[in-house]
Formats: C-alpha cells, structure tokens, sequence
C-alpha cells in the first residue's frame, strides 16, 4: 500500500512539473519581428500604451497587419485556450512600430 501512495504521489509532482513546463506563454509581451520585406518591427502586446520613438518610419497597413499578426502567434499556439472573449489573449491589444 506504501508503494502505490508513493507512485501516486510520484505521478502527481511529475504531472505537476509537467504543467508548469507546458503553460501558455505571457499574455502580456515585447516582440521583434521581421517582415517579408525584411525590416524589422517592434510589437508590444497587451502592454500600456507607447508611443513611438520620434524619427521612426510609419508602417503601411498591410505591413502593421502582418506585424501584429506575426507578433500574437504565441498566443494562437496556445493549447486548450479557453479564455471567454474578449481576454488579452483572445482580443490582444497590439502596437507595432
């Protein structure tokens, strides 16, 4: 009986590792991306407002669009996501610059 109490426990410290091991990342982040194009983009998600750096070039929609959606692909990896919406990571707010 001794011996299954201390497998059990052994199980649930290792499932328990394993949890923390597996957990979804940060909602709340700084990335780098790098565009088709090659330049490089700066992407804060569901972090207070910044505005940007005076002398920073301006992105086009098409390039802000495919920075924020390179910049919240951590949160769609996310496995067995079952935040209600709106959570920050099912409705990040997200600035690129």
């Amino acid at each position: 009986m001794s011996t299954i109490r201390h497998a059990l426990v052994a199980l649930c410290v290792t499932a328990g590792a394993a949890g923390t091991a597996l957990a979804a990342p940060d909602a709340r982040y700084t990335t780098t991306v790098q565009l088709h194009d090659g330049k490089q983009v700066t992407c804060a998600v569901n972090e207070p407002t910044t505005a940007p750096v005076g002398g920073t070039p301006m992105l086009t929609v098409s390039e802000r669009n495919e920075a924020e959606i390179a910049a919240t692909a951590a949160l769609r990896r996310q496995a067995g996501n079952k935040n209600a919406y709106p959570s920050p990571a099912t409705s990040p707010r997200v600035q690129c610059w």
